[in-house]
C-alpha cells in the first residue's frame, strides 16, 4: 500500500507544477506580441506533459485548457493568414498592373529619366506592400526587366550621342584650328574677329562630350586672345581703328558672357540632379549621413549659381555700356 500513496501524491504534486506551469505559459500566450511566439508558448507548455504522473481527470483538465488555448491562437493565426492573404491580394492587383504601364513606358516613353522614377516609386511601394512570397517575386521580375530596358535604351542613347558627338568634334576641330591659325597670322583683324564669332556660334546646342567641348572652347578663347593682343599691338602702333578695338572687346565680352552661361546653365541642372536624388533618398529612408552630403552640396551649387548670375549681370552692364559708346563715341 505504501507506493500508491506514494504515488498519488506525486501524482497531486505534478497537478499543482503543470497547474502552474499552465497559468505561465497562457499568461505568456496572451501577452505575446506575435501570433507564433504565443503558439510558442503553448506547445513548451505542451512539452512537460509528456511522461508525467497525473491522474486521467487531472491530465485530462490541464489538457483540455492547452487545447482550447490551441484553437483560440489557430484560430487567431488562421484569421490573421486569411487578413494577409486578402490584403496581399488587394496589392497585388494594385501593382501589377501599374508595372505593366511603367514597363510599356519603360520601352516607348523619351522621358527615361521620368520613367525611371516612375520604377522607382513602384519599388518603394513594393518595398511597403504586404504580398505572398511568389507574387513579390513576380512582380519584382517584372519591374526589372523594366528597369533593364531603361538601361539598355540609356546605353543605346549614349552610343548615338558618342558618334554624333564625334562627328560634331571633329567638324568644329577643323573651324578651330582655322580659326587660330587666321587669329595668329592674318591683319584682317575685323572679319577673323566676325569668323571667330561665328564658329562660337557653333557651340550652342550642339551634341559633344564635355571634355571636347572644354578643349575646343579653350583653343578658341586662345584665338580670341591672341587676336586680342595683335589688336593692342596693332592700336598700339598706329593708335587708329578705335572702332574696331571696342568691337572685339565686346566680342571678348559676349564670349565670357557666354562662357558664364553655359556654365550656370551646367550648375542649374546638375543643382536639379541632387534635388531629385535627394527625394529619392529621402523617400527611401536612406542614411542620415547621405543626406547631409547631399545638401552640402545643394548648398555648395546654389552659391555658385548666384556667384555666376552676379557675373553675368555686371558684364552685361559692360557691355551695355560698350555698346553705347559705340553708338554714341561722345558718351
Amino acid at each position: 500500500m505504501e507506493p500508491e500513496k506514494w504515488s498519488e501524491e506525486e501524482a497531486l504534486q505534478n497537478y499543482d507544477a503543470l497547474k502552474s506551469i499552465l497559468e505561465t505559459g497562457l499568461a505568456n500566450a496572451g501577452r505575446a506580441d506575435n501570433l507564433h511566439d504565443a503558439k510558442g508558448f503553448l506547445i513548451d507548455v505542451q512539452s512537460h506533459f509528456k511522461g508525467l504522473r497525473l491522474r486521467r481527470e487531472d491530465r485530462e483538465e490541464l489538457y483540455g485548457k492547452l487545447q482550447d488555448a490551441f484553437a483560440v491562437v489557430n484560430r487567431k493565426i488562421e484569421d490573421e493568414r486569411f487578413s494577409f492573404e486578402y490584403e496581399a491580394l488587394a496589392n497585388y492587383a494594385e501593382l501589377k498592373p501599374a508595372i505593366a504601364d511603367a514597363s510599356v513606358l519603360a520601352t516607348s516613353s523619351e522621358d527615361l529619366k521620368g520613367t525611371w522614377e516612375m520604377l522607382v516609386g513602384i519599388q518603394n511601394r513594393m518595398k511597403s506592400s504586404k504580398l505572398l512570397r511568389e507574387q513579390r517575386d513576380e512582380l519584382y521580375a517584372q519591374l526589372q526587366d523594366a528597369f533593364e530596358m531603361i538601361k539598355m535604351r540609356r546605353d543605346e542613347e549614349r552610343q548615338i550621342f558618342d558618334q554624333e558627338a564625334h562627328h560634331n568634334y571633329t567638324r568644329l576641330k577643323m573651324l578651330v584650328d582655322k580659326g587660330l591659325a587666321q587669329a595668329e597670322e592674318t591683319h584682317e583683324f575685323k572679319e577673323t574677329r566676325e569668323f571667330l564669332k561665328k564658329i562660337q556660334s557653333e557651340f550652342k546646342g550642339i551634341k559633344m562630350a564635355h571634355e571636347q567641348r572644354e578643349e575646343l572652347y579653350s583653343r578658341l578663347q586662345t584665338a580670341f586672345d591672341i587676336l586680342g593682343k595683335r589688336l593692342d599691338d596693332f592700336f598700339r602702333h598706329k593708335k587708329k581703328n578705335w572702332e574696331v578695338k571696342m568691337q572685339f572687346t565686346l566680342s571678348r565680352l559676349s564670349v565670357d558672357i557666354y562662357e558664364l552661361q553655359t556654365a550656370l546653365d551646367k550648375d542649374q541642372a546638375y543643382l536639379k540632379e541632387l534635388e531629385d536624388q535627394l527625394d529619392i533618398i529621402v523617400s527611401a529612408g536612406k542614411e542620415k549621413d547621405s543626406i547631409t552630403g547631399l545638401e552640402a552640396r545643394i548648398f555648395s551649387t546654389r552659391h555658385s549659381i548666384e556667384h555666376k548670375i552676379r557675373q553675368i549681370a555686371d558684364l552685361e552692364v559692360n557691355k551695355n555700356d560698350l555698346q553705347n559708346r559705340l553708338e554714341d563715341p561722345e558718351l
